[in-house]
């Protein structure tokens, strides 16, 4: 048990296109975006926001939390994509998952993405909003 308690030291905000080749796996995927990389005490996960920035059609955007040698689907990691078509007149539908336990726990796991449906490469955007340690 620690002594003291640890603060968040950085505020992190992760952006990246889900990538340009589909993936179906939900347990090895090969083709991923890495979102970005856990702080050397670990980086703490609270919003992941998934964001069509094209016109998709419906999918799923899968988010892998991965330790350096195998990928995790994160408990409610896989997002639902409906088909969307970009207009000039109105924002486009923002999924937002919130977390309180979704931590990386060093510097040896990051956040990735994969997504499921060729029509939707690099069509959607994903950010992730924590804190590292």
């Amino acid at each position: 048990m620690a002594t003291a308690p640890a603060y968040a030291a950085t505020p992190v905000a992760w952006y990246g296109l889900v990538p340009s080749t589909a993936d179906t796996s939900w347990t090895a995927p090969t083709h991923v975006t890495s979102l970005g990389t856990a702080g050397s005490g670990g980086t703490k996960i609270n919003e992941i926001d998934v964001t069509p920035v094209g016109t998709v059609v419906a999918g799923l955007v899968n988010i892998f939390a991965y330790n350096g040698s195998a990928y995790y689907l994160i408990p409610n990691g896989s997002v639902t994509v409906a088909a969307y078509t970009t207009s000039t007149t109105a924002p486009a539908p923002v999924t937002v998952l919130t977390f309180d336990n979704l931590v990386l726990p060093s510097s040896s796991w990051s956040l990735a993405v994969s997504n499921t449906v060729s029509g939707n490469v690099s069509l959607v955007l994903v950010t992730a909003f924590g804190a590292s340690f």
